[in-house]
């Protein structure tokens, strides 16, 4: 749920030169049929605020606990592998469910039932798989449907392509390093670690190679046009709108995308040359800019544009749409191209409404950690709690292993104090939020926007880091019930706080209100889990 103020969204037109003729506008029923031709909401990834974190430690802790449990290392990390594959790459799951099943038959030392097993999640992913892709095939055919026959040749296609070079070089460098660790190592988790990271490493490059070969398609020939709106959305990625949807209620798609100099196709090389200090500044000035916008996840404006090739889950496209900053004379369009495929986006108008909920009147206003915060707490402790037992339970087990898992304790010492005893107190001049080593003050003005989306509440602020606490929740049984979580109530609160300065608190908070910092627990957390574990190597 996002609980940022709406902004007014009258979009930037684009330059009548800059659309192909014929180009239609795709609205109404069409994107509607578009829409209806998707997977199921929990098949899709919604990779955003600490999801896609969540999701990747599980599965990592998925395969480390199978490796503990005696199953073969390659069986270990392949199964969590394949629930990744179903997610972000079914294409691949056509090749590494048969390959799953293969590998149980040909290894002598496994019995009927782990075969039983892998064929039942081989047949599993196979078929999660394929209505993905059945998906696809559909959202093909009513995007090609819409574009009525309108192609065009896509901007900038002379511009040399760098799509997935870095994907296929980190990829190849994770492969290595795991399938390294895995001859290295035969005894513990290194194994069952080195075998996911070569999975995951191999998901890079085919991920890679993937979006290579299909922006290389989209640049060689006329392609299927149509008419959009577009605007930068949270996390550096492209939200893309029907035509006729101006008030930004519903995004099709997210797309991350990086501009296209059409100058250095006209050269056919990269400018160079010494003593160009303008260009370094002009380096300088746009890293920062992408650092501020990296930091401000607030949604850009809206903007005509046209979209170049055919959107399904997973595909590559171009998008040439007005300028997010027009000065007073006519700009050039903007040319990007895709830098990463296309991600139907889930969000329904009702997940974007802001909660109804009072702002209470009072000359201070506080708000803590609650019983959700205390569940967060519980599932984070026992999770270290079981992983740290193994670990230094199992006499086998390397010293890399043992420090690694005491590091993990010592950070989750560092968090646990954090996530049971934040504490928000707002007062005239601002908010004071206790924190490990000190209660930091956000003056009013500097107070950007207050979200909660996925599992993570963020406070975002101007020129300083922003911060941000999680908890779970389950947006679904909040709708049946009519209940709202503690995390949308308090950004909702702190959003009409930013938008009328007259619901402000008008007294002065004092320190003791303020909360105190935190790392004494933290210490005294640290110091007790090392204790623990080092009395528990002992009486091996």
């Amino acid at each position: 749920m996002s609980t940022d103020l709406v902004p007014p969204s009258v979009p930037r037109p684009l330059a009548d030169s800059a659309i192909p003729e014929g180009c239609p506008a795709w609205t109404g029923e069409q994107t509607r049929r578009w829409l209806s031709a998707l997977p199921p909401r929990w098949l899709l990834p919604r990779l955003r605020g600490v999801r896609d974190e969540v999701v990747t430690l599980t599965l990592c802790g998925t395969a480390v606990a199978l490796g503990y449990a005696g199953l073969e290392p390659y069986l270990a990390a392949l199964l969590p592998l394949q629930v990744l594959w179903v997610l972000l790459r079914p294409e691949l799951v056509r090749v590494s469910a048969p390959a799953l099943v293969a590998a149980v038959v040909v290894t002598e030392r496994t019995g009927w039932p782990t075969l039983v097993a892998a064929v039942a999640v081989a047949v599993a992913s196979l078929v999660l798989a394929e209505v993905r892709l059945r998906a696809r095939r559909r959202q093909k055919a009513y995007a090609m449907e819409a574009a009525g026959g309108a192609v065009a040749p896509v901007p900038g296609a002379g511009v040399p392509l760098r799509r997935g070079r870095f994907l296929i070089g980190w990829g190849l460098v994770a492969l290595a390093a795991g399938g390294a660790l895995t001859a290295l190592s035969s005894d513990g988790t290194a194994p069952t670690v080195g075998f996911l990271l070569a999975g995951l490493g191999l998901s890079i490059v085919v991920s890679g190679a993937l979006g290579r070969v299909r922006a290389r398609r989209l640049l060689a020939a006329p392609v299927p046009v149509l008419r959009v709106l577009v605007r930068e959305g949270t996390q550096a990625r492209t939200e893309v709108f029907a035509a006729d949807d101006v008030h930004a209620e519903r995004p099709l798609f997210a797309v991350s995308v990086g501009e296209v100099d059409l100058d250095e196709e006209e050269s056919g090389e990269g400018k160079s040359g010494a003593g160009d200090s303008g260009e370094d500044d002009d380096e300088d000035d746009d890293e920062a800019a992408l650092l501020e916008m990296l930091d401000d996840d607030a949604p850009g404006p809206l903007r005509e544009a046209v979209l170049y090739g055919v959107p399904y889950d997973g595909a590559e496209v171009v998008l040439v749409s007005a300028d997010e900053e027009p000065g007073e004379e006519p700009e050039e369009p903007v040319v990007e191209r895709s830098d990463g495929p296309v991600r139907p986006l889930t969000v329904l108008p009702s997940e974007e409404a802001l909660p109804e909920v009072a702002v209470p009147v009072q000359p201070v206003l506080r708000w803590r950690a609650g019983w959700l915060d205390a569940l967060a707490t519980l599932i984070l402790v026992q999770w270290g709690v079981w992983i740290g037992w193994r670990s230094f339970t199992d006499p086998g087990n390397a010293l890399w292993e043992q420090v690694l898992v005491g590091l993990i304790g010592v950070w989750g010492a560092a968090r646990v104090p954090v996530k049971l005893a934040w504490r928000i107190t707002a007062d005239r001049s601002g908010l004071w939020i206790n924190g490990l080593t000190k209660v930091t003050h956000i003056p009013w003005d500097q107070l950007l926007s207050a979200r909660h989306q996925s599992l993570e509440l963020k406070l975002r602020r101007r020129g300083g880091e922003s911060w941000a606490v999680s908890a779970p929740g389950w947006k679904r049984l909040q709708r049946r019930r009519g209940l709202v979580h503690p995390y949308d109530r308090l950004a909702a609160q702190l959003t009409t706080l930013i938008a009328d300065p007259s619901l402000r608190p008008t007294g002065e908070s004092e320190e003791r209100e303020r909360g105190r910092v935190l790392w004494p627990w933290a210490a005294v957390l640290a110091v007790g889990w090392v204790a623990v574990l080092v009395l528990a190597r002992v009486n091996l």
